[in-house]
């Protein structure tokens, strides 16, 4: 058996036109998606192995990546929220500050 008898292994690296292939997107949605690429000199190429894995991770921060960025607890911030509508509480430290800076402090009456 001569050695030019052995099959080639298939190729790991892919070009642009070709990543964008075998993700089966077109190459400007490729390039807008930030996938990430080897550079070799001059020439950009797409590794199966890491075109694999962001598909991976992609799919797990579901549509366009909303649901996962922005979590937040309802316990932490049911205190900081405030209702719309109604009265603003006017803050405690405030007064404080106009005392120490020496602003006053006192309402005023209304002329009658």
């Amino acid at each position: 058996m001569k050695d030019n008898d052995l099959p080639l292994p298939s190729v790991r690296c892919l070009s642009k036109e070709e990543a964008a292939c075998y993700l089966g997107i077109g190459v400007t949605l490729l390039t807008e998606l930030d996938i990430p690429a080897v550079k070799f000199g001059r020439r950009l190429v797409y590794d199966k192995v890491d075109l694999d894995l962001w598909l991976e991770e992609y799919k797990q921060r579901g549509r366009a990546g909303k649901e996962s960025l922005w979590l937040e607890k309802p316990e932490f911030t049911a205190d900081l929220i405030l209702g719309a509508g109604g009265l603003m509480q006017h803050s405690r430290t405030a007064k404080e500050y106009e005392k120490v800076l020496g602003l006053k402090t006192e309402k005023k009456l209304k002329p009658t």
